[in-house]
């Protein structure tokens, strides 16, 4: 398995919790060239077609993909290139579907 050197990308500040929280990490290699990503959804977003989620697709967040709900809470995206290769609840889980699908590369 291909082991990458995570960094804190963009971050949020969550009403719940005092302070910033993490929304992206990157995954780089051993250049320091970003390799994978790990976002968090934010939303969930009601539309006309129910309950989605919000992805968003540039830095400023002004493009977004919209995605139906996750299931059972798993949050975060882990995506190589635009590809998603995992998703999980908990942040690290999502680091570890990344390096997982590079390994197989």
């Amino acid at each position: 398995m291909m082991r990458l050197r995570w960094e804190r990308g963009r971050s949020t500040t969550d009403a719940t919790e005092s302070g910033r929280r993490a929304a992206e990490w990157l995954g780089c290699d051993d250049a320091g060239n970003p390799v994978a990503r790990v976002v968090r959804l934010t939303g969930p977003i009601r539309t006309g077609a129910g309950l989605c989620r919000a992805i968003p697709l540039d830095d400023e967040a002004k493009l977004i993909r919209l995605l139906p709900p996750t299931p059972n809470g798993a949050e975060w995206l882990a995506l190589i290139g635009g590809r998603v290769v995992g998703r999980a609840a908990m942040p690290l889980q999502a680091v570890r579907s990344a390096e997982a699908a590079l390994g197989g590369r």
